[in-house]
């Protein structure tokens, strides 16, 4: 038999409304300590549970909060979901996490699933092939933020990397050394953060006289097979890459397996620069050069700005977030070898 509020009021010979407060942490009750640790005793001894559903249509508020992510076990999206996830419950809130695997009829299904279920406010990393069902979240002033990922033509909350400026600094990087033929490995390049890194590259190649051969930009997914396909594709270039600069965690694995089934040493053959650090990068036999997002900043600056728009009591206008990243030097690259050049 389910324990109730009263239940446990009537056991205790206090009000229901006492032990709700107690229960929730309250403060400037007028009971005895007596009284409190008595409710709290009771509370384990009878098993009570908290009605949730109930409190929700009580409160209108279901305290929790909706992460849409596209790949969990992507170690850049979990790592992110695990600092959000943290900072939610030490606000007194519930995370629901769910994953899309890139698909948008699944993102679409779980944000209706998600609202249904009465969530305060939803972060979203989108799987980007399009935005109207953001937009009518965005139409009925429902607190939203996305992370990573944005839209050019949409106004909503986003907290973003400087992808652009990173990757025009890691090219230059690479031509400071002495390289010319720099491929970049993209990944989707219909995701804003692909798009962002993509004009940085671009724009290093102009400004430095790279080599602007359209095949030096190579791949258009981010799983570990994606990555090592389109790098085979540079190493099998009549003249290939000397440097590579690539887009994820999953497809530096692909990248770095296909330069090893090639023969190549890294860096006297190929330098490598690689988008988002991981746990492995520092040791790895030649320690990866890397551009590195601060991810609990990351999910630490969205939360904020999610929780900013659930507690305003007017429409405020819409921010974007702009997060630096880190261009760590290690030994994956180096001075272009003489006989490549």
């Amino acid at each position: 038999m389910t324990v109730t509020l009263k239940d446990l009021a009537a056991y205790c010979n206090v009000h229901p409304s006492t032990v709700s407060r107690v229960l929730r942490g309250k403060e400037n009750l007028r009971i005895s300590e007596k009284t409190r640790q008595k409710i709290f005793n009771a509370s384990r001894k009878l098993k009570y549970r908290p009605n949730q559903t109930a409190r929700t249509l009580r409160l209108k508020k279901s305290g929790t909060i909706g992460l849409i992510v596209p790949d969990i076990s992507n170690p850049f999206f979990s790592r992110i979901a695990r600092g959000i996830d943290i900072l939610t419950y030490n606000a007194g809130y519930m995370l629901i996490v769910v994953n899309t695997d890139e698909n948008q009829d699944k993102e679409l299904h779980y944000v209706n699933e998600l609202m249904s279920r009465g969530v305060e406010g939803l972060m979203i990393i989108p799987a980007q092939d399009e935005y109207s069902h953001i937009q009518e979240l965005l139409n009925m002033d429902f607190p939203l933020v996305l992370i990573d990922r944005d839209f050019e033509n949409l106004k909503a909350n986003a907290v973003i990397s400087n992808n652009k400026e990173a990757s025009y600094k890691a090219v230059k990087y690479l031509c400071e050394l002495g390289h010319k033929r720099i491929a970049a490995l993209s990944g989707r390049r219909n995701l804003y953060s692909i798009k962002k890194r993509l004009q940085g590259y671009r724009e290093a190649v102009k400004d430095f006289n790279l080599d602007k051969n359209p095949d030096l930009i190579a791949g258009d997914g981010h799983t570990i097979e994606d990555g090592y396909n389109a790098t085979m594709d540079l190493l099998n270039l009549e003249n290939p890459p000397t440097a590579l600069v690539f887009s994820g965690n999953l497809i530096s694995v692909g990248a770095l397996t296909a330069i090893q089934e090639k023969g190549l040493k890294v860096p006297q053959d190929i330098s490598i620069i690689g988008f988002t650090d991981s746990l492995y990068s520092e040791f790895l036999s030649t320690p990866l050069c890397t551009i590195s997002h601060p991810l609990q900043e990351i999910g630490e600056k969205a939360l904020n700005l999610l929780f900013k728009h659930m507690k305003a009591t007017k429409q405020l206008p819409c921010e974007k977030v702009i997060i630096k990243t880190t261009f760590t030097v290690r030994d994956s690259a180096g001075p272009v070898n003489d006989r490549l050049s």
